[in-house]
């Protein structure tokens, strides 16, 4: 099963390519994508062109992001979210760049040495460091007013990113009593989570391989818990990123494939920018082992 991650309503012509296509089982809509229209119009239309395949609806949750954009000189940079971490910790930013958190206030972080471009808004973060609190609710205002939107229209498929507790789950439950929730598993507090839930589990590779901690290689066995837990977990990031098919991308979907996953959901990145080549290249895997 071939999941992609659809861009702006502002590019029909990609969207409708996705959802028309053959190999495309669902589509993921990410609410953090910046648009002019309203919750309710993007989702009507969406519905529409999605004609009958599976539309999941993207939640930020306790995804850290940038609010505003932060020039390298600025001093701060401001978040989604307060939080509270132990220093020294380091802040990861998009392309595997970094920072040294030198103070927190509240939802703003100063740090050094400063990034090296400017940040954007919308983009997420990666904060690593000791006793990490994400504070006040899950859900962004953004995310209620799709939670609100959906419901209304009748969708009630969602993605919830960094799930750590049950009462994530029930911020979303409070107000689609009908939602079915993925759980996107991306951090080591998620990871802990899973033994104790019984829903659905997605690997969310790019921000977990970030989250695994300093042995990068325990991402193997976070991968086995989440498809021992749940057999039909959904597995994201890093996937057929290459333009050309390589041996890393086909060992890569083997492996995953070997440990017992069937649902595959491709990047933003990999969506927006290369879809065609990728689906070709799936479809010439999928030949070899029956994805």
């Amino acid at each position: 099963m071939l999941i992609s991650t659809l861009p702006s309503v502002h590019r029909p012509e990609l969207i409708e390519k996705m959802c028309e296509h053959p190999l495309v089982d669902g589509v993921r809509y990410n609410v953090g994508i910046r648009t002019s229209y309203s919750p309710l119009t993007v989702l009507s239309y969406l519905k529409k062109v999605a004609n009958g395949k599976k539309l999941w609806v993207d939640l930020k949750g306790r995804q850290i992001r940038i609010t505003k954009w932060a020039d390298p000189t600025y001093g701060d940079i401001e978040l989604t979210h307060e939080i509270e971490v132990d220093l020294p910790a380091k802040v990861f930013f998009r392309g595997g760049q970094w920072s040294n958190i030198v103070e927190v206030d509240g939802n703003k972080i100063f740090v050094d040495p400063d990034p090296k471009e400017a940040l954007g808004a919308g983009q997420a973060i990666n904060i690593i460091g000791k006793n990490l609190k994400i504070k006040g609710e899950c859900l962004t205002e953004m995310d209620k007013q799709y939670i609100v939107a959906s419901s209304k229209l009748g969708i009630h498929d969602y993605m919830l990113s960094f799930v750590e507790q049950d009462s994530d789950l029930e911020d979303v439950r409070s107000l689609d009593h009908d939602a079915n929730i993925v759980l996107k598993i991306e951090s080591l507090k998620g990871l802990a989570y899973v033994p104790h839930t019984t829903e659905n589990l997605m690997a969310a590779r790019d921000d977990l391989m970030i989250n695994i901690g300093e042995n990068k290689g325990e991402i193997i066995n976070a991968l086995k818990l989440i498809i021992e837990k749940d057999p039909d977990a959904m597995v994201a990031s890093c996937i057929l990123t290459s333009r050309n098919l390589t041996m890393a991308d086909i060992s890569d979907l083997a492996l995953l494939h070997n440990m017992g996953y069937k649902h595959y959901v491709l990047s933003d990145d990999v969506s927006h920018n290369r879809f065609d080549e990728s689906v070709k290249n799936f479809e010439m895997i999928q030949k070899c082992f029956l994805l």
